[in-house]
């Protein structure tokens, strides 16, 4: 089968996927290495509008782990500075992992003195 007939059978989808590739290949950026397998996780827009916010950034995405701790962390800090819950209880009442708790303490610390110099209106 030849090139042509090849790439004619395509999805839209492997075209973007051939392209990020082709374009980690053309360009030899490390970054840019596993790019064409976001071309299977986004659809076209959201692929483009990704390009078009972030484009010749470098972005680093979290873990689902560091989200959930960051999750554990705000939780923590509704329970004590916005329900007013002693410190201790809210810890207790999180019910995440020992080995994840120093995380979640040392995260809350942090963001109670980020949430401190804010102040984020939700009239508007």
């Amino acid at each position: 089968m030849r090139l042509k007939d090849n790439l004619l059978k395509l999805k839209q989808v492997d075209v973007y996927s051939l392209m990020l590739f082709t374009l980690f290949k053309l360009s030899d950026i490390p970054e840019y290495a596993s790019l064409s397998r976001m071309a299977y996780l986004l659809d076209k827009d959201s692929l483009l509008s990704l390009c078009e916010y972030f484009g010749g950034m470098t972005l680093k995405i979290p873990t689902i782990e560091e989200l959930e701790s960051i999750v554990y962390s705000l939780v923590l800090y509704q329970y004590v500075n916005i329900d007013n819950m002693e410190y201790e209880d809210a810890v207790k009442l999180l019910g995440c992992e020992s080995s994840e708790l120093r995380k979640v303490k040392s995260n809350y610390t942090k963001i109670v003195n980020i949430l401190d110099k804010y102040s984020f209106n939700t009239d508007e």
